[in-house]
Order: structure tokens, then C-alpha cells, then sequence
């Protein structure tokens, strides 16, 4: 049977770089996304519609149709994160194919092997269509799972030992991660070599997004 692949994405930055805004961009045309977001960010963009409880979530990801969901949670993060990387696979392989960003994964992930359900839609995630966009400030505290598996890098300024490590797994050179501005990212497929250094562009009068 023939299937399209997903993408896994992987995001590095320091804070407030546009990580989040870029992410935004590339989804444009996104019929069918889901977001964790623990800060409440995406929930606020035009088109997202916010849900706080596993009940919410659960009938809301059964909808075959277009929808925007950013499951904003509080209490113990790492359950909840566990939680909605099942309900994700489960209804990319059983209803459509569909969009997932995964915010903040320092925070519920470690540098280990990526746990619970966050490791089976990793591994096994891209097979059912869906493209996993992973963010991450700092991916050194974050699952190395994820950043071995990457379809393209998507790297923002970062500082310090940060630029060390980001260079390290991905095998851009340091001096031109080292080199990035603010709003300057390198996107780069592993597989390929392909490698462009581009820049978010804002219209003249906006500002940028809450989620940087």
C-alpha cells in the first residue's frame, strides 16, 4: 500500500529567536493540526481552538474534517504530554493524517531514549502521515530520539554550550550556527545536504508573534 511520509522537525533556538513563528508559517495550509502547548501560545493564534481536559481532547482529535487544537494543561506536564502523543498516533492512523507541534520538550523529556507514547509516534509516527514539528530551547536537556530521527534541522541562534551541542548532532559548522541573528535560521536535511540560511520575514507594521 502506498502511503506519504510524514516529517519530524526538528527546532533549536534560544528563546524568543522564532521558532514557534517559523513553525507557524510552515503550517499555513495545514488542514488538521494539534498542539502541545503548556504556555497557552497557540491557543491564542486566529484559528486555534483551546481544549483543557483529556475528555476535550479526545473529541475533538476524532474529527476527520479541518481543526486546530492546542491542548493547554497544568498539574503534572509529563502524564499529559504521554497522553496526548497517544491520542496523536492514534488518530493519524485511524482517522487522517494530521500536524502535531510539540512545545517546550525539555520539559518532559530527558536526554535518554524517548519515553512512553512521545517515542512510539517518533519512531513510528511519520509512516501514518503525520509530521511531528519537535521545539525545543535547549536540546541537550531534551530526547536524543528525536533529534537522531529528524527529517530537517530548523535552527535558530543559540548561546553558549547550546551552539557546541547543536553542532555536534547535526554537523553544521559552529561558526555559522555561531553567526546566526535574531529571526536567522538554517534549514537543513540531514539526508540531502540541502542547506538554506533564511530569515523571518514580517510585514512592514506587524509585530511578532506571542510564540517567540
Amino acid at each position: 500500500m502506498k502511503t506519504v511520509d510524514g516529517l519530524l522537525y526538528v527546532v533549536s533556538g534560544a528563546s524568543r529567536c522564532g521558532k514557534s513563528t517559523q513553525v507557524a508559517n510552515m503550517m499555513r495550509h495545514s488542514r488538521r493540526a494539534v498542539a502541545w502547548d503548556p504556555e497557552a501560545q497557540w491557543c491564542e493564534q486566529p484559528g486555534w481552538r483551546k481544549v483543557t481536559t483529556r475528555k476535550e481532547l479526545l473529541a475533538a482529535i476524532q474529527t476527520p474534517g479541518h481543526m486546530r487544537i492546542a491542548y493547554v494543561t497544568g498539574g503534572d506536564l509529563k502524564p499529559e504530554f504521554d497522553f496526548i502523543c497517544g491520542c496523536v498516533m492514534w488518530a493519524g492512523r485511524h482517522v487522517a493524517p494530521l500536524d502535531f507541534v510539540a512545545e517546550e520538550l525539555a520539559d518532559v523529556t530527558t536526554p535518554s531514549k524517548a519515553p512512553g507514547n512521545w517515542g512510539i509516534l517518533v519512531r513510528r509516527g511519520l509512516k501514518r502521515g503525520i509530521n511531528i514539528y519537535a521545539i525545543s530551547q535547549r536540546w541537550a536537556e531534551a530526547d536524543k530520539t528525536a533529534m537522531g530521527n529528524a527529517s530537517v534541522y530548523v535552527v535558530f541562534a543559540s548561546r553558549g554550550e547550546d551552539v557546541n551541542y547543536i553542532s555536534r548532532k547535526t554537523l553544521l559548522p559552529m561558526d555559522e550556527l555561531a553567526a546566526l541573528q535574531k529571526f536567522e535560521f538554517v534549514m537543513f536535511d540531514p539526508v540531502t545536504k540541502d542547506k538554506q540560511l533564511k530569515k523571518i520575514r514580517l510585514a512592514p507594521g506587524r509585530v511578532a508573534r506571542k510564540t517567540l
